[in-house]
């Protein structure tokens, strides 16, 4: 049973949340799942042209809504699973599904990702991890293979990457 005392609005207002940055993904958490009784989290990501999340999968749901920009979503490279979403868009991946993501234009593209508890767990984690010894001191490749090792323990796993998809540049 849900705890229902502490049922009340809450507001964050635009600008405000917990930011970070970590091997190349700006987030902002706008809901962190205490906040929300446990049910959800809800993040803004900002993605620069270039930039992108490899092609993932975990045990729960995540929907991405498209606030600014045009973001290419993929699924494993399936041409037929992929698409140029513009704001306004939403794209759901159920559990296991494979999904990532892409700036290929030339404009930054902002998108709010809303998930379960559990996708709190990976995040933290990175974080920790970059508190512990900085990303950012190391070259991209080997950040993002501290990445995967993370995911490996936390329920994001990383698919190889695709021939559409390239590795981290140094």
């Amino acid at each position: 049973m849900k705890n229902t005392e502490n049922l009340a609005l809450v507001r964050i207002p635009a600008g405000e949340g917990r930011a970070f940055s970590v091997a190349g993904a700006n987030l902002t958490w706008k809901v962190r799942s205490g906040e929300a009784n446990g049910d959800l989290c809800l993040f803004e990501q900002v993605v620069e042209p270039g930039e992108g999340v490899p092609v993932h999968t975990h045990s729960y749901p995540e929907a991405f809504y498209v606030v600014s920009g045009n973001l290419h979503v993929a699924s494993s490279g399936n041409s037929s699973e992929s698409w140029d979403c513009n704001a306004g868009d939403v794209v759901i991946a159920r559990p296991h599904t494979p999904h990532g993501f892409f700036n290929k234009g030339t404009e930054t593209v902002r998108l709010l990702s809303i998930s379960v508890a559990a996708h709190e767990r990976f995040f933290d984690a990175v974080e920790n991890a970059d508190e512990q010894e900085p990303f950012s001191s190391q070259p991209l490749a080997a950040a993002f293979e501290r990445v995967i090792a993370i995911g490996a323990k936390t329920d994001t796993h990383f698919l190889p990457l695709s021939s559409e998809e390239s590795a981290p540049e140094e």
